[in-house]
């Protein structure tokens, strides 16, 4: 129906781009914080049952018991052949509903390699020219199902804020630099010999987390696979204080094709603050906790944990 496509709309004031996407609406609900209007049966979409007669499974990754299985969105925001032209896959984690912040190191890892797979096949797509990777968990962050899982979107254009940070990082040569010497001492969360987690001095949201490589690549399908286990690493080592403050989360990663001179990063964003009035209209946002702060939190809730 013409009704459900999806369409990029541009506020003629302020010039904020907006995408209607109709379709959206009637994705299932399984948080049980809302009552569904979706016009898919209640359950577990993700469940292995519910997989074995999914139509469009795309590949499925891992060994023994943890599997990753990426299923395409058959509730897109894009669409392969429409005006917003875009690819929309879902990679869920194994079989079990459990939260990802109580996945063991070696789950983590499984997901990161399945994302890192993916993003080698989106990459091979002529008509896509930007790709994020990102995980929402929780309803504050975004989340709708129960079951663990991650999405990846790969888009026909290329975002006007990544296309700002594009130009700002051109004209700082040594910007890579920069961000290794925002983790001093008292900020940083997780570090070894190939990664540093360090807590975000200017995050727009309290207790963010940038997790970065000891050495520039432009995206993750560049990492060699001990990295990709330290990034796992870095990840675990955040959950304790996640779990201990029942935080909603997102994390996530992007990779513009054209440009071979990015900076590949994992942002952690916690959700502990809801955006008011001041940030909606400003654009500023208002973050609560000190970096500082928010390391010694991470640091104590993973010693914790440790014991």
């Amino acid at each position: 129906m013409q009704s459900d496509v999806s369409r990029l709309l541009c506020d003629p004031l302020t010039g904020d781009l907006v995408i209607l996407a109709p379709a959206r609406r009637f994705r299932p609900d399984a948080t049980g914080k809302t009552k569904s209007k979706s016009k898919v049966k209640p359950g577990d979409p993700f469940s292995p049952s519910a997989l074995k007669k999914h139509e469009k499974v795309l590949a499925v990754y891992g060994r023994g018991n943890f599997k990753c299985t990426t299923v395409q969105n058959i509730f897109p925001v894009f669409h392969e052949d429409r005006e917003l032209v875009g690819h929309q896959e879902i990679l869920v984690e194994g079989a079990r509903l459990q939260p990802f912040s109580v996945f063991s190191v070696g789950q983590m890892e499984a997901v990161l390699k399945a994302m890192a797979e993916r993003s080698k096949i989106l990459r091979r797509n002529p008509k896509l020219k930007y790709m994020v990777v990102f995980k929402n968990e929780g309803r504050e962050a975004g989340a709708s199902q129960i079951h663990p899982h991650s999405q990846i979107f790969g888009v026909s254009f290329v975002p006007q804020r990544l296309k700002q940070l594009q130009a700002r990082r051109r004209r700082q040569k040594d910007a890579f630099t920069k961000l290794l010497k925002e983790a001093t001492a008292e900020r940083i969360v997780y570090a070894d010999k190939l990664i540093l987690a360090y807590a975000d001095p200017v995050s727009r949201f309290g207790y963010g987390v940038r997790i970065l490589l000891r050495r520039r690549i432009d995206n993750i399908t560049l990492a060699k696979p001990t990295e990709l286990l330290s990034m796992a690493k870095a990840l675990h080592s955040l959950m304790p204080l996640i779990r201990k403050r029942e935080l909603a989360y997102n994390f996530y990663f992007h990779d513009i094709f054209a440009d071979k001179n990015e900076i590949f990063e994992i942002r952690f964003a916690p959700r502990p603050n809801i955006w008011g009035g001041f940030e909606m209209d400003s654009g500023i946002n208002v973050n609560p906790v000190p970096a500082e702060d928010a390391a010694r939190e991470y640091r104590e809730a993973l010693s914790r944990a440790s014991r």
